[in-house]
């Protein structure tokens, strides 16, 4: 039983993305020295938003408890959520949705996605290009559509407030589909490229570009298991 009054996440979908980043830059910066447990306290005070000094007012039992339950959240399967709604500090709330045909994607896109899908901290960057707003014509229709792209600035705010499961679970089918979207984007990039008369600086450009996307593939299996697991605590108990 839990003694300290505070809120603790049922799923992976209470805590947002931005909390997430926020642990995780801490993480970074400290796993090589935690001996004390400052990493355990951290967890529990940014995802329960509770104060140091509250936490170290805990029972050992307690502690113990909130922070393997906050480990085990994490192993929970996050499936793919195509739609889902954010509101923002302006009581707006948007209606955002995945994108419907990867397939489609344009090199623009594949781009922004392969210069932030590999960094936590750039996360709520990549989901902006994931996910857009559906107009409202579609709002009620299985079937969607989503704005056209504008880059990443203009909803990468607001995508740091989006549900971590949600965010996590699009990483997974964006990486069981990597491999052959990233066939399909370069062949048909190269096509285009046939079609075009582009510069030699333009050509180095977009070739530079392709070799960033095929070095990404590899290793995009390790990055997502990187993200997708939190770091194992350390009880304190004997």
């Amino acid at each position: 039983m839990i003694a300290t009054k505070l809120k603790l996440p049922r799923t992976i979908n209470d805590i947002t993305l931005k909390d997430y980043q926020k642990y995780m830059k801490i993480y970074e910066a400290n796993k090589e020295n935690d001996d004390t447990g400052f990493l355990d306290m951290k967890l529990i005070e940014i995802i329960c938003n509770i104060d140091l000094i509250t936490i170290n007012k805990m029972s050992v039992d307690e502690f113990d408890y909130i922070t393997s339950y906050l480990s085990e959240i994490f192993t929970n399967e996050t499936p793919l959520i195509r739609r889902f709604k954010i509101t923002g500090t302006d009581d707006v709330t948007i209606d955002f949705g995945f994108i419907p045909n990867l397939s489609k994607i344009s090199l623009g896109e594949y781009i922004d996605l392969d210069n932030y899908l590999g960094d936590i901290q750039n996360l709520h960057k990549a989901m902006a290009v994931l996910y857009r707003p559906v107009p409202k014509q579609w709002s009620k229709k299985d079937f969607y559509n989503i704005t056209e792209y504008e880059g990443t600035e203009k909803h990468s705010y607001i995508m740091q407030e989006m549900p971590l499961g949600i965010a996590l679970g699009a990483m997974v089918f964006f990486y069981r589909l990597g491999m052959k979207l990233s066939i399909h984007t370069m062949n048909y990039s190269m096509k285009t490229l046939e079609e075009m008369e582009l510069s030699e600086e333009q050509n180095q450009l977009l070739q530079k570009s392709m070799d960033g996307i095929k070095a990404c593939m590899p290793s995009l299996e390790e990055m997502l298991y990187n993200l997708t697991k939190l770091p194992t605590y350390k009880s304190t108990k004997p």
